[in-house]
């Protein structure tokens, strides 16, 4: 009797010990599928961080080309403007300059007007209507007869000082002086024989050539009429 009681306790004590075995691989084999999902959460989770990060990096390289694209457009656009308006003021320049040619021989006229101040000056003005130069200001209508006089004194006679060499000859009054302007474009001053400034182109020329049709344009009317602008009289 006494040794069946032992068996029993060894038979319960080994149930009771496989029952614990059972529940530890249970709760370890819990903790591996918990410990798996985790992973494959966090596996997840980085696979969506990094689609949303490549994403991203698409989207700012989509903006990135458009941008470029953009700029690119804009850039041609505005080369096409800045040629267009290189070849609208070659246009432009090429008409003046014809001008300024057809204007050398063609007869033309001076005219007297006031100024805003109440003084007087005068332009040349070409057969072609185009103001080829103007005067100094004038403090009297005789002292401006008296430049035009001046005009037709010296202009005929006067050399040319091309001050847009690299080597200059200086030349003595009366004298026309072609120089460059601001804007790199050829101008000329008739100076009289005692050295005063009387008479300056009013406009730029881009070629050499306008600028002396400009002087020759000068000489043609050295003795063309006057005329005070009526509303001067």
């Amino acid at each position: 009797m006494l040794w069946f009681g032992k068996k029993k306790k060894k038979r319960e004590e080994e149930a009771r010990r496989a029952a614990e075995e059972a529940r530890l691989a249970e709760e370890a084999k819990k903790a591996e599928e918990a410990k798996k999902a985790e992973e494959a959460k966090k596996a997840e989770e980085a696979k969506k961080v990094e689609e949303a990060k490549k994403a991203e990096e698409a989207k700012k390289a989509e903006e990135a080309k458009k941008a470029e694209e953009a700029k690119k457009a804009e850039e041609a656009k505005k080369a096409e403007e800045a040629k267009k308006a290189e070849e609208a003021k070659k246009a432009e320049e090429a008409v003046s300059e014809e001008t300024a040619e057809e204007a050398a021989r063609v007869k033309g006229k001076f005219e007297i007007k006031r100024t805003s101040d109440g003084r007087y000056m005068f332009n040349v003005r070409a057969g072609n209507t185009q103001i080829i130069a103007s005067s100094q200001i004038y403090s009297s209508m005789a002292a401006c007869k008296n430049g035009i006089a001046s005009v037709g004194a010296n202009a005929p006679v006067a050399a040319i000082e091309d001050q847009t060499l690299q080597t200059i000859n200086e030349e003595k009054c009366p004298k026309f002086q072609i120089y460059f302007d601001k804007a790199g474009q050829y101008r000329f001053n008739l100076i009289a024989s005692n050295g005063q400034n009387i008479l300056s182109c009013t406009q730029g020329y881009r070629q050499k050539p306008s600028c002396k049709n400009g002087i020759k344009s000068v000489v043609t009317n050295a003795h063309a009429e006057t005329e005070v602008l009526k509303e001067e009289n």
